[in-house]
């Protein structure tokens, strides 16, 4: 994958992590997980981008003939993409085919990469957007709904300004977990909500970077408020992405 630098350079390592839809799904009936989101690739090369496009569609549409377990395809952007997403589109990164700082009139609903504007390096993190970038992107696109994952690089930090906080108010982005036990101490979990509401953030597990089953049990040894519990795990994200799962 030479041409492709930042999938290299995430796993050129020989010890690097992937899964198959299957390893997915047995992952979510060890850790008791219904629904999950995969993620696709921001690849370079179109062929590529379309091949991942094609194989989480068909994951996608065989889970729903399963009574268990659902995974919901995110799948990679294209320039060539109208500027309404009928499907989930992620994990969008930075590349060289756009800038998404200055992308507009998107809809639908994204996944976004964020960084840390500070902290240690780690393979896939200069990929990411900054916090400015993922600003642009939310103000520019208001018909736009945002996963910004990882926290998003830090935006709720960010919560106590005015202008900020009416953009998370307006129910237009929610900031998921994914990487936390690698980015920041425990008290993430309780900080983040207490600082933009409990309504605004959901968990990410970043799989198979990290078992389900131990991110979930992480994540109930650091919040005791069972209600919060099942809004974050659950509850938020459901809302988020408009799903009704009473069957």
């Amino acid at each position: 994958m030479k041409t492709e630098k930042q999938f290299a350079e995430i796993y050129a390592d020989p010890n690097a992590k992937m899964a198959t839809a299957e390893d997915l799904l047995d992952s979510m009936s060890t850790a008791g997980v219904d629904i999950s989101v995969a993620c696709g690739f921001w690849w370079s090369d179109a062929t590529l981008a379309q091949e991942h496009t094609d194989y989480l569609t068909e994951v996608g549409e065989k889970s729903q003939e399963s009574l268990g377990s659902r995974i919901i395809p995110f799948v990679p952007m294209q320039t060539s993409d109208p500027p309404h997403f009928t499907i989930g589109v992620g994990e969008l990164r930075k590349n060289q085919r756009t800038d998404l700082g200055s992308v507009t009139d998107l809809q639908g609903v994204v996944l976004v990469h964020v960084s840390e504007e500070v902290g240690h390096e780690y393979p896939g993190k200069s990929g990411g957007l900054s916090l400015r970038e993922l600003w642009l992107l939310l103000i520019n696109n208001p018909n736009l709904r945002v996963i910004a994952a990882h926290w998003g690089g830090g935006l709720p930090f960010y919560g106590f300004m005015p202008e900020v906080r009416t953009l998370i108010a307006s129910g237009r982005v929610i900031f998921d977990s994914a990487a936390s036990q690698y980015l920041y101490t425990p008290d993430i979990y309780k900080l983040i909500p207490a600082i933009i509401g409990d309504s605004s953030v959901c968990w990410g597990s970043d799989f198979p970077l990290r078992s389900q089953l131990k991110d979930l049990r992480d994540v109930k040894a650091n919040l005791s408020d069972k209600a919060f519990i099942k809004k974050f795990t659950s509850e938020n994200a459901m809302k988020f992405l408009n799903i009704n799962n009473e069957a």
